[in-house]
């Protein structure tokens, strides 16, 4: 979990490493604008961060001081097929390291994002300084596994065995579009469980994980040890019932009112980072021990007119179908959402 956790804060440590005193000295002696941003599915509110680097006459680097994080009057539009978004500027509250900051960004509200869309962006700067990037979000192909919760495991000949619960449901999924994607995509996948729960006279929205893994090793005691899923180029998962039983039962624990619990949904899902967030991510975080010299953070551009990171976060949820029979066995209610 604590490479999900990086990931959400991902938009921040771009905004500290634009402001970072970290240039290229023997490069050519220039101001350089810094845009980053990170669209993102689960959320209706886009944030964008702009800021600009003076460097001194004589090419050396910019004091701290010399670095304007945000520049104002810039026009960011966003498109997307035939719709236009125009970014406006704000000052938001974003706790790091155990500090609040006031972080001033601009923002767009109700930005959709469909799979396989080509998005692009340009930025003009009151001193008619252009950026621009273009992405394409991913789109996702489920493999052939059971949609149902739990999954169903069907015999060939209905005759010797009847019908029954999986013992390890597995999941699979790969990438659409071209053949290089399929390693350029870093994803996490998420058996997720949505419930209410009764409290205090009124119904609470929550969620539970099952837990996943790539496989299962067993160790010399023949104990059964599971290779939990992280982000990565994998594109398979498994768990099983007894993960899936105990991760149910926990809902509720030790409380004899089980039906104060009403499941809605249960999903399969998968977190992505398009592939210029995935080499960004991947080089600073998951494989940096594996370099000999730790590649530069503003090396990781793909802005046009300028350095920073345009990139999507995108999550895929495949509603599954639940086994009310299953549900109530806990004692629980059914009502999908």
């Amino acid at each position: 979990m604590k490479q999900r956790l990086r990931i959400l804060f991902i938009t921040l440590s771009l905004y500290v490493a634009s402001c970072k005193n970290d240039f290229n000295i023997n490069g050519p002696a220039e101001d350089v604008y810094m845009f980053n941003c990170i669209l993102r599915n689960d959320t209706s509110v886009q944030y964008a961060l702009i800021s600009k680097n003076y460097y001194t006459d004589n090419g050396t680097t910019p004091a701290p001081n010399s670095i304007e994080q945000n520049i104002k009057g810039v026009i960011i539009k966003i498109y997307t097929n035939d719709s236009v978004f125009v970014m406006r500027d704000t000052t938001i509250q974003v706790a790091y390291s155990g500090n609040i900051n006031q972080v001033n960004c601009y923002y767009v509200k109700n930005l959709i994002m469909n799979p396989g869309q080509v998005i692009r962006f340009d930025a003009t700067s009151p001193d008619g300084n252009i950026l621009k990037s273009t992405i394409r979000v991913p789109q996702i192909s489920y493999g052939n596994f059971s949609p149902n919760f739990p999954q169903i495991y069907r015999p060939a000949d209905p005759t010797e065995f009847l019908p029954g619960y999986q013992t390890k449901p597995y999941y699979s999924w790969n990438w659409v579009g071209a053949t290089e994607e399929s390693t350029t995509i870093l994803s996490l996948p998420q058996l997720e469980v949505y419930y209410k729960k009764y409290d205090a006279g009124t119904f609470v929205d929550k969620k539970i994980l099952i837990p996943l893994a790539l496989y299962y090793i067993v160790d010399k005691d023949r104990n059964v040890i599971p290779v939990n899923v992280e982000l990565s180029f994998n594109r398979s998962c498994v768990t099983t019932l007894e993960a899936v039983n105990k991760a149910m039962q926990d809902i509720s624990g030790n409380d004899p009112y089980k039906e104060n619990y009403i499941i809605t949904k249960v999903d399969f899902s998968v977190i992505s980072l398009d592939p210029v967030l995935t080499k960004y991510y991947s080089a600073n975080n998951t494989y940096s021990e594996s370099f000999t010299v730790k590649l530069r953070q503003t090396d990781f551009s793909n802005i046009e007119g300028g350095k920073g990171l345009f990139g999507i976060y995108y999550k895929f949820s495949n509603p599954l179908v639940v086994d009310s029979f299953y549900v109530k066995s806990f004692g629980y209610r059914y009502a999908p959402s």
